[in-house]
């Protein structure tokens, strides 16, 4: 029996029951990830990691959010570290917008230019004779300034000024104590006066970094050589040389390629070498538009 107003009790009940219904009506949403093959792949969500490998299917990772309320407006980070051989991470960072009960699909196959990768390449050291010959490659000589953008333990750098006599150096390493350790050994061959170590991102050099430098030596890989090419483009001047141990520059054709047989950790070892010389009508973006 019910006291009181029965128009007040049918007004509760209605909200009552209006309540049950909007909880009711909350749901999950499905996301497709559809992912980079091959190479080992990690996922993180909101800044939380995903067990990834267990869950990929037919190179795809499906993910069900927790229920969500109906009618708002739902935004992931999404992150994944690609990691498509032993020396190489890629990190590709992008945004999905959706709803309950919403199925949404994300592709990070590929690399976006308006959302920037971040590469980084595990250090491994050229030996001293093979940095000879890509000197020697590049036609390093008393006029030119030489940049290394991943220079490790400058080896390069030193050999290019010190042996090859260049004028100056640059060497720029992501790592901190990488650059301490190719400062300590810029100042032990006593080429402080020559030769500049600095932190920094191979991928966001500026036109500053490269005033005046007409030879950069890499040993990168292939993915981080890719994405550096048109800033290579961008600020090197004509007749500038670029050379690289072993890596190549995608469908920009080496000026010339050389195979050295040289000592090397393992015994006796094959190194590939490639030098570029720019012409100043080089254009950026012309390898992703044929892609």
């Amino acid at each position: 029996m019910m006291i009181g107003n029965p128009r007040r009790w049918a007004a509760l009940l209605a909200l009552v029951f209006a309540g049950v219904s909007f909880a009711a009506d909350k749901k999950p949403a499905t996301i497709k990830i559809l992912l980079p093959e091959p190479g080992k792949i990690s996922l993180k969500v909101e800044g939380k990691d995903l067990e990834s490998n267990d869950k990929v299917k037919d190179g795809q990772r499906v993910l069900v959010t927790p229920e969500l309320e109906p009618g708002k407006t739902y935004t992931y980070k999404i992150e994944a570290t690609i990691e498509p051989n032993n020396y190489t991470k890629i990190v590709r960072t992008r945004e999905i917008t959706f709803k309950a009960g919403d199925e949404v699909t994300l592709d990070i196959r590929k690399k976006d230019d308006a959302i920037k990768d971040n590469v980084v390449i595990r250090w491994v050291p050229t030996p001293k004779v093979v940095v000879e010959d890509m000197a020697k490659l590049a036609e390093i000589g008393k006029d030119d300034k030489v940049m290394d953008p991943g220079c490790g333990d400058a080896v390069m750098i030193i050999t290019a000024v010190k042996e090859f006599k260049a004028k100056a150096g640059l060497g720029i390493d992501l790592d901190p104590k990488k650059v301490e350790e190719s400062k300590e050994a810029v100042k032990t061959a006593k080429l402080d006066d020559k030769i500049t170590i600095k932190e920094g991102n191979a991928l966001q050099l500026t036109e500053k970094d490269f005033e005046g430098v007409t030879v950069v030596m890499l040993y990168m890989g292939d993915e981080l050589n890719i994405r550096l090419r048109p800033t290579l483009w961008k600020y090197l001047k004509p007749g500038s040389r670029v050379v690289s141990h072993r890596f190549i520059m995608g469908d920009w054709k080496p000026t010339k390629t050389i195979t050295v047989t040289r000592e090397g950790d393992y015994g006796v070892e094959d190194f590939e070498l490639h030098v570029w010389k720019i012409t100043g009508k080089e254009a950026a973006g012309e390898y992703e538009k044929k892609k």
